[in-house]
This record gives structure tokens, sequence and C-alpha cells, in this order.
């Protein structure tokens, strides 16, 4: 089939279905009635069923479906849950009673976005999505018997949050502008902190025990990072000192009740009762890049593991595509003579009486574990005394076996499952020569390089990492015999800062190229067989496959593109497109229009040509991505194409940008999942399948 690559498209493009956009003309709703009515006649429905079974399977199977990692607080421990029916928080107090604090607050239609403990463990500050809306709004929550709920209507959506004391300080406002309140005690009436920097601004805060705050600040719509510390009573009014960080680039941080770390190119460690008397806001270099057993990868999580100047700390560091996770002991760094001025006690600089600058015998660090998908950290723990607890609990993704989750206390290495998936790492070479990294994951060991109907998932954008990970449909795929490859193109985080910025801007054309060159790679191996390349992708990914399918027909037998961006004219139009300049460049300037107009999407439908069968899927509650995105290039390609292969579309009232509710999530899953093994030859089993056996938390 033609490669549509060199095809002009004119800096005053047609936009013959602009009249999409406005979801409320009696148009409009016709066109989406028989959108409605296309999907109901699916031709993939006979499959559907079969789909449905395997997918009920692994659900019910999955027996720690776990989408953030546990936290404890004042002996009691915290976990978030989400199964077929729905997300549940859960709480296991010291004497092993249980508690639900979500139970009659958590309707059918709802997700919880964001939730955060109080260290002593009394109750639990949750945020909740209602019908696919990021809404604002806090719950708090009591995890014992007696205890009233209370609801905070004006947190931010995803609000940060801190506790003080009896006071709750947190993000209030829209998305992008916030403001710093207060409540004491955490039901009282709010006020506005005051904040060290006027205008528009957008707020990050962090809290650790004794009062101190961590306050991150950027400017709206755009301006400097900045970073303040105070300790707080929670009655008076901050006083916001700066951190001096000669312009580093803080990517982790964490707090006990004396130090703050920083994990920037060095890990600094800042003095909080220096700070406290008067002393400037610079912190000192605990370790450089290199010192330390292990090494390399910038760290993307930091957790204090205890009280005092010196405490273990876990670290995870991101190593290309895979993940480390190393215990570092700051003391091991300690010099014996001068300080360099620090306080007495203060985190020192590195000393120098080792080869690397350990003392001889004390490891700077040692590694946990070495992870080739997602891990995250969770929430700094307190224990019973409200101090910062010795151990913290992590989240380990496994795409074929589920999630699993490991207490750290840093005493040794994390022992994971003895059933995980063998990731591969494949390579692929872009247009302009740069190997591209494509995580493969087989249906099982057995499959090692046999040809497989296999779906590409990409993402590529705003320096965000694409990490293999578990979900239902993912394992249903590989269940039933095909292979998943996640494809780490320029734009995404994988490989460091100058990697996403080579997909920004006009460098968005080399995305596409790269998740196109990694697709013609799996068929040249033989691990996919010719026509049995499937795409699932979503928002900025979802772009990126739309691209491809527009600029190559051929490359790929079915897509499922769920909130894409199709208009890169009119991307800053609705949604959040207007905060996404730096994203993909501004299209009142001639020369970034006609950059954008290389891959977008809607503009690069031709008629007469044969695509492959795509299904679009929108909510009506996105507020990133307006739906007619999605609804005009369902429209062009419906109208331009000439096989046999269907456009469908499926929008839900109740959907945003996030996904849907459980069950309509679901039947999206089922429809996707056939679409997809329709166009790449993949059926699912026709009886039970075997369950995989399982990771024990």
């Amino acid at each position: 089939m033609a490669d549509l690559d060199h095809r002009t498209v004119p800096l005053a493009p047609l936009d013959p279905y602009r009249w999409l956009e406005d979801a409320d003309t009696p148009r409009t709703r016709a066109w989406l009635a028989e959108q409605r009515r296309r999907l109901d006649v699916r031709p993939q429905r006979s499959d559907e069923p079969a789909w449905a079974a395997l997918l009920d399977r692994v659900e019910r199977e999955a027996p720690d479906r776990t989408p953030t990692p546990p936290a404890e607080a004042g002996g009691v421990l915290f976990r978030h849950e989400r199964g077929p029916d729905g997300d549940l928080l859960t709480v296991r107090h010291p004497d092993g009673t249980r508690r639900t604090p979500t139970e009659g607050v958590l309707g059918r239609g709802d997700r919880i976005a964001g939730w955060q403990p109080a260290p002593h463990g009394g109750f639990v500050a949750v945020q909740l999505h209602r019908d696919g809306a990021e809404n604002g709004g806090l719950h708090l929550l009591p995890t014992r018997p007696g205890g009233q709920p209370h609801h905070l209507p004006d947190a931010a959506p995803y609000a940060t949050l801190a506790f003080v004391g009896e006071a709750l300080v947190y993000t209030a406002g829209t998305r992008t502008e916030h403001a710093l309140v207060a409540r004491h005690p955490v039901d009282g009436p709010a006020r506005r902190l005051a904040l060290p920097v006027s205008g528009p601004v957008r707020l990050t805060l962090h809290g650790g025990p004794g009062g101190n705050l961590l306050l991150r600040t950027r400017p709206q719509p755009s301006g400097p990072v900045r970073w303040w510390v105070t300790r707080w009573t929670g009655r008076t009014v901050p006083h916001w000192q700066p951190l001096d960080l000669d312009g580093r680039r803080v990517t982790a941080f964490d707090l006990n009740e004396t130090v703050c770390f920083l994990a920037a190119d060095e890990l600094l460690a800042l003095d909080l009762d220096g700070l406290a008397r008067g002393a400037a806001g610079r912190p000192a270099v605990v370790a450089p890049p290199a010192a330390g057993a292990p090494t390399g990868g910038p760290v993307t999580a930091l957790r204090v593991l205890g009280p005092g100047r010196t405490p273990a700390l876990a670290l995870l560091r991101r190593l290309g595509t895979t993940h480390r996770l190393d215990v570092h002991r700051p003391d091991a760094h300690r010099p014996d003579g001068e300080r360099d001025g620090l306080p007495d006690g203060a985190p020192g600089p590195v000393s120098d009486g080792g080869p690397d600058g350990v003392p001889d015998g004390a490891p700077a660090a040692a590694t946990a574990l070495h992870w080739p998908a997602r891990l995250r950290l969770g929430a700094t723990p307190y224990d019973r005394d409200g101090r910062v607890g010795g151990s913290v609990w992590l989240l380990a993704d496994d795409p074929r076996y589920g999630t699993w989750t490991r207490s750290l206390d840093g005493t040794g290495p994390v022992e994971p499952p003895e059933h995980r998936a063998a990731l591969r790492t494949l390579t692929a070479v872009g247009r302009d020569g740069t190997p591209v990294p494509v995580t493969v994951c087989d249906p099982g060991p057995q499959d090692h390089g046999r040809a497989a109907p296999t779906l590409l998932t990409v993402y590529g954008g705003f320096g965000i990492p694409l990490e293999p990970s578990w979900d239902p449909a993912m394992e249903a795929w590989l269940r039933a015999g095909g292979r998943i490859a996640w494809v780490h193109a320029r734009g995404g985080g994988e490989l460091g800062p100058a990697w996403a910025a080579a997909g920004r801007g006009p460098g968005k054309n080399t995305t596409v190229d790269d998740f196109r060159a990694a697709a013609a790679m799996l068929v040249e191996r033989g691990e996919a067989p010719a026509g049995g390349l499937g795409a699932l992708a979503a928002s900025n990914g979802a772009l990126v496959v739309a691209a491809a399918l527009t600029r190559e027909p051929g490359l790929l037998s079915a897509a499922v593109c769920a909130a894409p961006l199709t208009d890169l004219a009119r991307y800053q139009v609705g949604g959040l497109g207007r905060l996404w300049t730096e994203e993909y460049g501004d299209p009142a300037d001639p020369g970034t229009l006609r950059a954008l107009l290389d891959y977008s999407p809607y503009h690069r439908v031709v008629p007469g040509t044969e695509y492959p069968a795509v299904l679009f899927a929108t909510g009506a509650n996105d507020a990133r991505v307006p739906p007619w995105h999605a609804w005009k290039l369902c429209a062009a390609l419906g109208q331009a194409g000439t096989g046999a292969a269907p456009v469908l579309l499926d929008h839900h009232d109740s959907g945003g940008h996030q996904g849907r509710p459980a069950a309509a999530g679901r039947e999206l899953a089922v429809r996707s999942l056939a679409l997809l093994g329709a166009g790449t030859g993949l059926r699912p089993p026709a009886g039970p399948s075997v369950p995989p056996p399982r990771p024990q938390s």
C-alpha cells in the first residue's frame, strides 16, 4: 500500500468537518447517533463473547489489583484496590481489624484519583474522579469508628497536601492556577496562606514531621521553577526561604524532621534545623553522581527510611527502559574532620576515605531490586509515634502475571516473585539512524522468536516514560497467544531530557517515524506475521498511532485510538491545548504550522485510500482533549476509505481522559480486543485458559 509521507498539505488546509466541534447542534447529534448505530452492528461482535469470557477470567484470577502502592501511617496499613466493580480503599489496624473508609462515599462511577493518609493514621484524604471527569475536591475520611467524614470542595484537581499537627494545608483552585489553603483543625474554616511569589502560579506541596514544608512554584502560563522551604507551626504566617540549587533540576525529594533530601545530578541534603536558625538555604552534596556501589540513571523517586540526620534512603532510578531500586546510606559518606562549615551532625559532603569517596567497609549504596517494568514507591511511612518509619512499600507491575507489593526496610534485597514475564528489548532504527528501544513481552517462554499477532503501544510525548505495566486487557491478549511491544519513541522520558526534547515541536515527526520503524522491525525480524500488527494507544500516543496510519496506511491492520489529538492546526482550541505550545509548537507561526501539518492525522487523509480498521474512543467529560478531534478524523476516514475495514467511534457520556467507569471501561476493552484480534488474526481461546501463576504480595 502507498506510503503517503510525501504528500504536501497546504498551509490553509481544508476543514470539512469543523461543524463537529459543536457537540450540541442537531447535525452533530445526528452524526453521533449514526456512529452509535454503526458501533452496534460492528462485524467483530461474533468474537466479543469469547473475549469477554477471557477478560472475566483474567479479572477473577488476579489476586492483587493494586493501582497505587500501599502506605503505612500511625501503625495503620492503607491499600488502594481496583476490581471489576470499581475502586475501594481499605485499612488494617494494628489489632488486625479492617475497615473500608470509602464505603458510602465512592460510587460505582467513581475512581480514586489520589489519596494520602494523615501521619497518625486517623483519617485519609481522598480525591475522587466521577464519571470520567477530573474533579477537584478532597474527602477527609476517618479510619476509626465514630469519626465524621468531611468534604473540602475548593481543593484543586490532583491537589497536593501536607499535615502540620492538627492543620491540613493543600493546593486549592483550578488545574493550573493554585492557592495555598490551610484548615486548622482539618475540618475548620479555610484560610489562604501567603505565597513567596505573586501572580498565577502552579504549586506542588510536600510535608514532613515537625512542621517542615517543601514548596515548588511555577508561574503560569510559563516561568522558572523555584523551590522554597519553611518550618511552620500551623498558626503563624509561613516564612518561605528559597533554596539555592545552582540551576539543578530536582527529580525527586523527601524529608524527615531534620533533613530534606533532594535528587538532582547529585544527591543533596538540606539541614532543616540550621535553616530554621537562619542559615542559607543551600543544600550540601551528600553524594555525587558516581558515588556508591551501583551508579547511573536519574532518581525518579526518593523515600527517607527513618528519623535522624543520617537515615537510609530508598532511591528509585530509571536505567533507560528498566528500573533499579537502591538503598543509600548518607552516613557512609560522612568525613571525620572538616565539615565545610556545616553544623555538627548535619549531612556532610563526600569523604576521601575510599577510592570512590566511600569510607572503607561502608558501602554507600546497595541494590535492592532490578525490574524491567513499572516500579513505584509508596508514600513516606510514619510509625505510631508520628516519626518517619523505617520501611516503605513498593508496587511492581508484571505485564504477564499481575502486580505485586513488598515492604522495603533497607536491610537486604527485595525478592521478586518466582514467576515473572521474560521481557526482551529489541532495537529499531529510526529514519535518521538513531537506535529506538522496543520492549517485547512474549505470550509465553516457548514463544520466543515465534511470529505472533503483535499489539504495539506508544506514548512519545511530554517527557513521560512509557513503562510496561499490567492491564487485564493486555494480559488477555497475551493469554490468547498475542505479543505486546512497547515502543520507546523520542518525546518520552525513557532515555532522559535529550530524548524527550528530540520528540518535541518539529521533532514530533520523528516520534511518528520511530513508531513506524519499530513496527517495520517487528515484521522484518519475524516477531509479527505480515498483516499481524495492531496498535492501542491513548492521548499523545493515540496521536502518534493516528499519524502513522494516515501516513502509511498499510503499516497496521487495526488500531484503537483513545482520546487522540488529530487536528494539529487547531489543537489549542478547547481542553488544555493552550498549555501545550512547548510540546507541539504554535500554529500561528507559519513554519511551525508546516511542521504540524506534516503529521496532523486529520489533514493527511487521502480519498480513495484503503485504511485499516480503527476504533476511536472518546468521553464527554474529557477536560484535556476535546472529543471532536477523534470525531473529525473518524468522519474523514469513513468518507475517504475504500476498503471493508470498519472505522468506528465509541463515545461515552461518562468517560474522560483517564478512562470510564468500571463496567463501561470493561465493555470498551472487549470491543477493542475484538477489533484488534479480527484485524491481526488473533482469536480468543474457545475454552477456559490455564491461569498463570500469580505473584504473592
